[in-house]
Protein backbone atom coordinates (compact mmCIF):
# COMPACT_ATOMS: atom_id res chain seq x y z
CA UNK A 1 0.00 0.00 0.00
CA UNK A 2 2.83 2.35 0.86
CA UNK A 3 4.64 1.51 -2.37
CA UNK A 4 1.60 2.35 -4.46
CA UNK A 5 1.23 5.63 -2.58
CA UNK A 6 4.87 6.50 -3.25
CA UNK A 7 4.44 5.62 -6.89
CA UNK A 8 1.38 7.87 -7.08
CA UNK A 9 3.22 10.76 -5.44
CA UNK A 10 6.17 10.31 -7.83
CA UNK A 11 3.77 10.37 -10.75
CA UNK A 12 2.08 13.53 -9.51
CA UNK A 13 5.33 15.41 -8.91
CA UNK A 14 6.72 14.26 -12.26
CA UNK A 15 3.56 15.48 -14.01
CA UNK A 16 3.90 18.93 -12.41
CA UNK A 17 7.57 19.12 -13.39
CA UNK A 18 6.76 18.04 -16.95
CA UNK A 19 4.03 20.67 -17.25
CA UNK A 20 6.41 23.36 -16.00
CA UNK A 21 9.12 22.22 -18.39
CA UNK A 22 6.77 22.47 -21.39
CA UNK A 23 5.61 25.90 -20.33
CA UNK A 24 9.17 27.22 -19.98
CA UNK A 25 10.30 25.69 -23.27
CA UNK A 26 7.35 27.17 -25.14
CA UNK A 27 8.11 30.54 -23.55
CA UNK A 28 11.73 30.35 -24.73
CA UNK A 29 10.53 29.48 -28.24
CA UNK A 30 8.01 32.35 -28.35
CA UNK A 31 10.62 34.76 -27.01
CA UNK A 32 12.94 33.88 -29.88
CA UNK A 33 10.11 33.82 -32.46
CA UNK A 34 8.49 37.18 -31.75
CA UNK A 35 11.08 39.38 -33.45
CA UNK A 36 11.53 37.28 -36.65
CA UNK A 37 7.77 36.82 -37.05
CA UNK A 38 7.25 40.59 -36.77
CA UNK A 39 9.96 41.31 -39.33
CA UNK A 40 8.55 38.64 -41.62
CA UNK A 41 5.04 40.14 -41.32
CA UNK A 42 6.33 43.58 -42.31
CA UNK A 43 8.26 42.18 -45.28
CA UNK A 44 5.30 40.05 -46.43
CA UNK A 45 2.87 42.97 -46.07
CA UNK A 46 5.20 45.22 -48.09
CA UNK A 47 5.51 42.56 -50.79
CA UNK A 48 1.73 42.16 -50.94
CA UNK A 49 1.19 45.92 -51.26
CA UNK A 50 3.79 46.19 -54.01
CA UNK A 51 2.30 43.20 -55.84
CA UNK A 52 -1.15 44.77 -55.62
CA UNK A 53 0.19 48.13 -56.80
CA UNK A 54 1.87 46.61 -59.86
CA UNK A 55 -1.06 44.16 -60.33
CA UNK A 56 1.10 41.01 -60.14
CA UNK A 57 -0.39 39.50 -56.98
CA UNK A 58 -1.20 35.78 -57.53
CA UNK A 59 -4.42 34.14 -56.39
CA UNK A 60 -5.22 34.45 -52.69
CA UNK A 61 -5.04 30.67 -52.26
CA UNK A 62 -1.48 30.56 -53.57
CA UNK A 63 -0.46 33.61 -51.55
CA UNK A 64 -1.93 32.34 -48.26
CA UNK A 65 -0.42 28.88 -48.79
CA UNK A 66 3.00 30.38 -49.42
CA UNK A 67 2.74 32.57 -46.32
CA UNK A 68 1.67 29.59 -44.18
CA UNK A 69 4.58 27.47 -45.38
CA UNK A 70 6.97 30.34 -44.67
CA UNK A 71 5.58 30.76 -41.14
CA UNK A 72 5.96 27.04 -40.40
CA UNK A 73 9.55 27.05 -41.63
CA UNK A 74 10.33 30.09 -39.49
CA UNK A 75 8.75 28.44 -36.43
CA UNK A 76 10.76 25.27 -37.00
CA UNK A 77 14.04 27.17 -37.32
CA UNK A 78 13.30 29.18 -34.16
CA UNK A 79 12.40 25.97 -32.29
CA UNK A 80 15.75 24.45 -33.22
CA UNK A 81 17.62 27.53 -32.02
CA UNK A 82 15.57 27.72 -28.81
CA UNK A 83 16.36 24.10 -27.85
CA UNK A 84 19.70 25.27 -26.43
CA UNK A 85 17.75 26.97 -23.62
CA UNK A 86 15.15 24.29 -23.02
CA UNK A 87 14.71 23.03 -19.46
CA UNK A 88 14.53 19.30 -18.61
CA UNK A 89 12.02 17.68 -16.25
CA UNK A 90 14.65 17.24 -13.53
CA UNK A 91 15.56 20.94 -13.73
CA UNK A 92 11.90 21.87 -13.46
CA UNK A 93 11.54 19.64 -10.40
CA UNK A 94 14.46 21.45 -8.76
CA UNK A 95 12.75 24.76 -9.61
CA UNK A 96 9.54 23.54 -7.93
CA UNK A 97 11.26 22.45 -4.70
CA UNK A 98 13.13 25.75 -4.64
CA UNK A 99 9.99 27.84 -5.01
CA UNK A 100 8.02 25.71 -2.51
CA UNK A 101 11.01 25.53 -0.10
CA UNK A 102 10.95 21.72 0.13
CA UNK A 103 14.64 21.58 1.06
CA UNK A 104 15.71 19.18 -1.68
CA UNK A 105 12.95 16.73 -0.78
CA UNK A 106 12.07 16.05 -4.43
CA UNK A 107 15.72 15.60 -5.46
CA UNK A 108 16.30 13.19 -2.59
CA UNK A 109 13.15 11.24 -3.45
CA UNK A 110 14.24 11.15 -7.12
CA UNK A 111 17.59 9.72 -6.00
CA UNK A 112 15.78 7.10 -3.80
CA UNK A 113 17.23 8.24 -0.49
CA UNK A 114 14.02 9.76 0.86
CA UNK A 115 10.29 9.20 0.42
CA UNK A 116 8.21 11.34 -1.90
CA UNK A 117 6.43 14.12 -0.02
CA UNK A 118 2.71 14.41 -0.37
CA UNK A 119 1.75 16.64 -3.27
CA UNK A 120 -0.62 19.54 -2.49
CA UNK A 121 -3.62 20.37 -4.64
CA UNK A 122 -1.87 23.40 -6.17
CA UNK A 123 1.83 23.43 -6.86
CA UNK A 124 3.50 26.84 -6.84
CA UNK A 125 6.10 27.06 -9.61
CA UNK A 126 6.77 30.79 -9.59
CA UNK A 127 6.05 30.99 -13.34
CA UNK A 128 3.00 32.49 -15.01
CA UNK A 129 2.14 33.67 -18.52
CA UNK A 130 2.46 37.32 -19.51
CA UNK A 131 -0.23 37.15 -22.18
CA UNK A 132 0.21 40.69 -23.53
CA UNK A 133 3.90 40.24 -24.21
CA UNK A 134 3.37 36.70 -25.47
CA UNK A 135 0.51 37.16 -27.94
CA UNK A 136 0.72 40.82 -28.99
CA UNK A 137 3.57 40.43 -31.54
CA UNK A 138 1.95 37.38 -33.15
CA UNK A 139 -1.51 38.95 -33.28
CA UNK A 140 -0.05 42.20 -34.61
CA UNK A 141 1.79 40.29 -37.35
CA UNK A 142 -1.43 38.56 -38.42
CA UNK A 143 -3.31 41.87 -38.48
CA UNK A 144 -0.58 43.52 -40.56
CA UNK A 145 -0.71 40.75 -43.18
CA UNK A 146 -4.53 40.81 -43.31
CA UNK A 147 -4.54 44.60 -43.73
CA UNK A 148 -2.09 44.29 -46.61
CA UNK A 149 -4.75 42.31 -48.51
CA UNK A 150 -7.63 44.70 -47.93
CA UNK A 151 -6.22 48.19 -47.39
CA UNK A 152 -7.30 50.34 -50.37
CA UNK A 153 -4.41 51.43 -52.58
CA UNK A 154 -4.09 52.52 -56.17
CA UNK A 155 -2.26 50.74 -58.94
CA UNK A 156 0.68 51.59 -61.16
CA UNK A 157 -1.52 51.65 -64.24
CA UNK A 158 -3.99 53.98 -62.55
CA UNK A 159 -1.22 56.28 -61.36
CA UNK A 160 0.32 56.38 -64.83
CA UNK A 161 -3.10 57.06 -66.35
CA UNK A 162 -3.87 59.94 -63.98
CA UNK A 163 -0.38 61.46 -64.18
CA UNK A 164 -0.05 63.82 -67.16
CA UNK A 165 3.00 63.11 -69.26
CA UNK A 166 5.46 65.92 -70.06
CA UNK A 167 4.50 68.11 -73.02
CA UNK A 168 7.88 67.61 -74.68
CA UNK A 169 7.36 63.86 -74.73
CA UNK A 170 3.83 64.26 -76.08
CA UNK A 171 5.07 66.46 -78.91
CA UNK A 172 7.78 63.95 -79.79
CA UNK A 173 5.25 61.10 -79.86
CA UNK A 174 2.95 63.17 -82.05
CA UNK A 175 5.76 63.98 -84.48
CA UNK A 176 6.70 60.30 -84.74
CA UNK A 177 3.07 59.33 -85.28
CA UNK A 178 2.76 61.81 -88.14
CA UNK A 179 5.93 60.51 -89.76
CA UNK A 180 4.62 56.96 -89.43
CA UNK A 181 1.24 57.81 -90.92
CA UNK A 182 2.78 59.72 -93.82
CA UNK A 183 5.24 56.85 -94.46
CA UNK A 184 8.05 59.37 -94.85
CA UNK A 185 10.83 57.47 -93.09
CA UNK A 186 11.61 53.82 -92.61
CA UNK A 187 9.90 51.89 -89.83
CA UNK A 188 13.20 50.91 -88.17
CA UNK A 189 13.81 54.50 -87.06
CA UNK A 190 10.24 54.92 -85.77
CA UNK A 191 10.42 51.64 -83.84
CA UNK A 192 13.76 52.57 -82.28
CA UNK A 193 12.46 55.96 -81.13
CA UNK A 194 9.24 54.43 -79.79
CA UNK A 195 11.30 51.90 -77.84
CA UNK A 196 13.31 54.68 -76.20
CA UNK A 197 10.13 56.59 -75.36
CA UNK A 198 8.62 53.41 -73.87
CA UNK A 199 11.66 53.11 -71.60
CA UNK A 200 11.00 56.61 -70.32
CA UNK A 201 7.33 55.76 -69.77
CA UNK A 202 8.23 52.64 -67.77
CA UNK A 203 9.83 54.79 -65.09
CA UNK A 204 7.91 55.78 -61.98
CA UNK A 205 5.32 58.44 -62.95
CA UNK A 206 6.43 60.46 -59.93
CA UNK A 207 9.85 60.85 -61.63
CA UNK A 208 8.54 61.95 -65.05
CA UNK A 209 9.07 65.63 -64.22
CA UNK A 210 12.43 65.20 -62.50
CA UNK A 211 15.47 66.97 -63.93
CA UNK A 212 17.05 63.77 -65.26
CA UNK A 213 13.83 62.55 -66.92
CA UNK A 214 13.14 65.88 -68.63
CA UNK A 215 16.75 66.10 -69.73
CA UNK A 216 16.48 62.61 -71.26
CA UNK A 217 13.37 63.68 -73.20
CA UNK A 218 15.10 66.86 -74.38
CA UNK A 219 18.14 64.89 -75.57
CA UNK A 220 15.89 62.46 -77.44
CA UNK A 221 13.98 65.36 -79.02
CA UNK A 222 17.20 67.08 -80.07
CA UNK A 223 18.47 63.85 -81.59
CA UNK A 224 15.23 63.45 -83.55
CA UNK A 225 15.27 67.05 -84.77
CA UNK A 226 18.92 66.75 -85.80
CA UNK A 227 18.22 63.54 -87.77
CA UNK A 228 15.16 65.15 -89.38
CA UNK A 229 17.13 68.26 -90.33
CA UNK A 230 19.94 66.19 -91.85
CA UNK A 231 17.52 64.14 -93.91
CA UNK A 232 15.68 67.26 -95.07
CA UNK A 233 18.93 68.96 -96.09
CA UNK A 234 20.21 65.91 -97.98
CA UNK A 235 16.84 65.49 -99.69
CA UNK A 236 16.82 69.13 -100.81
CA UNK A 237 20.42 68.92 -102.01
CA UNK A 238 19.70 65.81 -104.05
CA UNK A 239 16.54 67.35 -105.53
CA UNK A 240 18.29 70.61 -106.49
CA UNK A 241 21.17 68.69 -108.01
CA UNK A 242 18.81 66.65 -110.16
CA UNK A 243 17.01 69.82 -111.19
CA UNK A 244 20.23 71.53 -112.26
CA UNK A 245 21.46 68.47 -114.11
CA UNK A 246 18.09 68.04 -115.81
CA UNK A 247 17.76 71.65 -116.98
CA UNK A 248 21.33 72.80 -117.49
CA UNK A 249 23.30 69.59 -117.82
CA UNK A 250 24.11 70.08 -121.48
CA UNK A 251 25.24 73.70 -121.00
CA UNK A 252 27.56 73.08 -118.02
CA UNK A 253 31.26 72.65 -118.27
CA UNK A 254 32.79 69.35 -117.21
CA UNK A 255 34.11 70.58 -113.83
CA UNK A 256 30.76 72.01 -112.70
CA UNK A 257 28.97 68.90 -113.84
CA UNK A 258 31.35 66.66 -111.92
CA UNK A 259 30.87 68.75 -108.79
CA UNK A 260 27.11 68.36 -109.05
CA UNK A 261 27.46 64.62 -109.60
CA UNK A 262 29.68 64.33 -106.51
CA UNK A 263 27.18 66.36 -104.49
CA UNK A 264 24.31 64.13 -105.58
CA UNK A 265 26.28 61.00 -104.72
CA UNK A 266 27.14 62.32 -101.24
CA UNK A 267 23.53 63.34 -100.60
CA UNK A 268 22.28 59.86 -101.53
CA UNK A 269 24.99 58.25 -99.42
CA UNK A 270 24.06 60.41 -96.44
CA UNK A 271 20.41 59.46 -96.88
CA UNK A 272 21.37 55.79 -96.86
CA UNK A 273 23.69 55.99 -93.83
CA UNK A 274 21.89 58.61 -91.74
CA UNK A 275 19.99 57.92 -88.54
CA UNK A 276 16.70 58.81 -90.25
CA UNK A 277 16.32 57.23 -93.66
CA UNK A 278 13.59 57.91 -96.25
CA UNK A 279 11.13 55.18 -97.12
CA UNK A 280 12.69 52.21 -98.82
CA UNK A 281 10.95 52.74 -102.16
CA UNK A 282 12.31 56.25 -102.68
CA UNK A 283 15.75 55.28 -101.38
CA UNK A 284 15.96 52.40 -103.87
CA UNK A 285 15.01 54.75 -106.71
CA UNK A 286 17.75 57.19 -105.73
CA UNK A 287 20.33 54.41 -105.51
CA UNK A 288 19.45 53.13 -108.98
CA UNK A 289 19.84 56.56 -110.61
CA UNK A 290 23.10 57.15 -112.40
CA UNK A 291 23.47 60.95 -112.67
CA UNK A 292 25.81 60.51 -115.62
CA UNK A 293 23.06 58.80 -117.59
CA UNK A 294 20.09 61.03 -116.84
CA UNK A 295 19.27 61.08 -120.52
CA UNK A 296 18.07 57.49 -120.22
CA UNK A 297 15.24 58.64 -117.92
CA UNK A 298 12.21 60.33 -119.33
CA UNK A 299 11.22 63.86 -118.38
CA UNK A 300 8.15 62.57 -116.60
CA UNK A 301 10.13 60.11 -114.48
CA UNK A 302 12.59 62.77 -113.36
CA UNK A 303 9.80 65.19 -112.54
CA UNK A 304 7.96 62.53 -110.55
CA UNK A 305 11.09 61.66 -108.59
CA UNK A 306 11.81 65.31 -107.87
CA UNK A 307 8.23 65.92 -106.75
CA UNK A 308 8.46 62.99 -104.34
CA UNK A 309 11.70 64.30 -102.87
CA UNK A 310 10.38 67.87 -102.62
CA UNK A 311 7.16 66.66 -101.02
CA UNK A 312 9.06 64.60 -98.47
CA UNK A 313 11.32 67.53 -97.55
CA UNK A 314 8.28 69.79 -97.13
CA UNK A 315 6.60 67.26 -94.84
CA UNK A 316 9.71 67.06 -92.70
CA UNK A 317 9.80 70.85 -92.51
CA UNK A 318 6.10 71.03 -91.62
CA UNK A 319 6.59 68.39 -88.94
CA UNK A 320 9.34 70.47 -87.32
CA UNK A 321 7.39 73.73 -87.64
CA UNK A 322 4.39 72.12 -85.96
CA UNK A 323 6.55 71.18 -82.95
CA UNK A 324 7.98 74.70 -82.75
CA UNK A 325 4.46 76.15 -82.94
CA UNK A 326 3.34 73.95 -80.05
CA UNK A 327 6.28 75.17 -77.98
CA UNK A 328 5.41 78.80 -78.71
CA UNK A 329 1.75 78.27 -77.79
CA UNK A 330 2.77 76.65 -74.52
CA UNK A 331 5.00 79.62 -73.66
CA UNK A 332 2.24 82.11 -74.57
CA UNK A 333 -0.24 80.30 -72.35
CA UNK A 334 2.18 80.40 -69.45
CA UNK A 335 2.79 84.13 -69.92
CA UNK A 336 -0.94 84.81 -70.11
CA UNK A 337 -1.62 82.96 -66.93
CA UNK A 338 1.17 84.79 -65.14
CA UNK A 339 -0.24 88.14 -66.33
CA UNK A 340 -3.69 87.36 -65.01
CA UNK A 341 -2.26 86.37 -61.68
CA UNK A 342 -0.19 89.55 -61.46
CA UNK A 343 -3.21 91.76 -62.18
CA UNK A 344 -5.40 90.14 -59.54
CA UNK A 345 -5.89 91.00 -55.94
CA UNK A 346 -3.15 88.66 -54.77
CA UNK A 347 0.53 88.42 -55.45
CA UNK A 348 1.37 86.57 -58.66
CA UNK A 349 3.25 83.29 -58.54
CA UNK A 350 5.67 84.35 -61.26
CA UNK A 351 7.96 82.21 -63.42
CA UNK A 352 11.27 82.43 -65.24
CA UNK A 353 9.94 84.82 -67.90
CA UNK A 354 8.10 87.39 -65.76
CA UNK A 355 8.09 89.15 -62.42
CA UNK A 356 6.27 88.11 -59.24
CA UNK A 357 3.12 90.14 -60.02
CA UNK A 358 2.96 92.93 -57.45
CA UNK A 359 -0.26 93.53 -55.58
CA UNK A 360 -2.11 96.84 -56.09
CA UNK A 361 -2.02 99.63 -53.53
CA UNK A 362 1.72 99.52 -52.94
CA UNK A 363 1.90 103.36 -52.91
CA UNK A 364 -1.01 103.86 -50.51
CA UNK A 365 -3.31 106.88 -50.59
CA UNK A 366 -0.70 109.11 -52.21
CA UNK A 367 -1.09 107.33 -55.56
CA UNK A 368 -4.16 109.47 -56.37
CA UNK A 369 -2.16 112.69 -56.01
CA UNK A 370 0.54 111.47 -58.36
CA UNK A 371 -1.86 110.96 -61.29
CA UNK A 372 0.08 107.87 -62.32
CA UNK A 373 -2.64 106.76 -64.75
CA UNK A 374 -2.61 110.07 -66.67
CA UNK A 375 -1.12 109.81 -70.13
CA UNK A 376 1.31 112.57 -71.16
CA UNK A 377 2.88 113.18 -74.51
CA UNK A 378 6.62 113.48 -74.67
CA UNK A 379 7.81 116.44 -76.71
CA UNK A 380 10.95 115.46 -78.54
CA UNK A 381 13.43 118.06 -79.75
CA UNK A 382 13.94 118.39 -83.48
CA UNK A 383 17.47 117.15 -84.01
CA UNK A 384 17.14 116.51 -87.74
CA UNK A 385 19.24 119.54 -88.64
CA UNK A 386 22.00 119.10 -86.07
CA UNK A 387 25.60 118.63 -87.10
CA UNK A 388 28.52 116.98 -85.34
CA UNK A 389 29.93 119.38 -82.78
CA UNK A 390 26.72 121.36 -82.22
CA UNK A 391 26.04 122.36 -78.64
CA UNK A 392 22.95 120.59 -77.34
CA UNK A 393 22.82 121.96 -73.78
CA UNK A 394 24.85 123.99 -71.31
CA UNK A 395 24.45 124.20 -67.57
CA UNK A 396 26.09 126.16 -64.79
CA UNK A 397 27.59 124.30 -61.89
CA UNK A 398 29.79 124.88 -58.90
CA UNK A 399 32.49 122.76 -57.45
CA UNK A 400 31.86 121.19 -54.08
CA UNK A 401 34.67 122.38 -51.81
CA UNK A 402 35.60 120.38 -48.76
CA UNK A 403 35.75 123.00 -45.98
CA UNK A 404 36.76 120.65 -43.16
CA UNK A 405 39.72 121.85 -41.12
CA UNK A 406 42.90 120.13 -42.26
CA UNK A 407 45.87 120.02 -39.92
CA UNK A 408 49.20 118.32 -39.86
CA UNK A 409 48.90 115.09 -37.89
CA UNK A 410 51.17 112.24 -36.98
CA UNK A 411 50.94 109.16 -39.15
CA UNK A 412 48.25 106.70 -38.02
CA UNK A 413 46.60 109.14 -35.59
CA UNK A 414 43.38 111.17 -35.81
CA UNK A 415 41.72 113.81 -33.67
CA UNK A 416 38.09 112.98 -34.53
CA UNK A 417 36.11 109.82 -35.10
CA UNK A 418 34.25 110.95 -38.21
CA UNK A 419 30.79 112.41 -38.66
CA UNK A 420 29.10 110.30 -41.33
CA UNK A 421 29.10 106.74 -40.06
CA UNK A 422 26.34 107.09 -37.49
CA UNK A 423 24.02 108.83 -39.95
CA UNK A 424 24.64 106.32 -42.74
CA UNK A 425 24.12 103.18 -40.70
CA UNK A 426 21.63 104.20 -38.01
CA UNK A 427 19.64 107.20 -39.25
CA UNK A 428 19.68 106.78 -43.01
CA UNK A 429 16.58 108.97 -43.55
CA UNK A 430 15.92 112.53 -42.49
CA UNK A 431 12.65 113.34 -40.64
CA UNK A 432 11.09 114.89 -43.78
CA UNK A 433 12.07 111.81 -45.76
CA UNK A 434 10.49 109.52 -43.18
CA UNK A 435 7.24 111.48 -43.35
CA UNK A 436 7.20 111.23 -47.13
CA UNK A 437 7.75 107.46 -46.99
CA UNK A 438 4.87 107.08 -44.51
CA UNK A 439 2.54 109.02 -46.82
CA UNK A 440 3.35 106.81 -49.77
CA UNK A 441 3.50 103.41 -48.05
CA UNK A 442 0.99 102.18 -45.51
Amino acid sequence: MEKSSQAHQEKVWTHHAQTLSKKLNIAWWIELLNLPITIMAIVVATAILLARYFEVLPAHTVTITSITIGVFLLCYVCWKFAQRRFETIDQSMVRIEDKMKLRNALSAAKAGVAPWPEAPREVYTGVRWHWRRTLLPSLGSIIVIICAFFIPIGSYAETALNTPSPDSRNRLEQALAELKNEEIVQDEYIEEMEKKIAELKDEDPAEWFSHSALEAVDNLTQSHESASKDMQRNMQNAERTLQNLQKHGEKMNQQTKENLLDGFGKAVENLDTGAMKPNQELLDQLKQIDPKQLNQLSEEQLNQLRRSMRKMAQKLKQNKQQGDQDDAEGENNEDGEGKDEGEGDKLGKGNVSRGPGHAPGMLGDAVNKLNMTREERIEAQDLSNTLPGDLLESTDGEHEIDKTDAKVRNGGSTENTGTGGERVWKNSLLPDEKKAIKRFFK
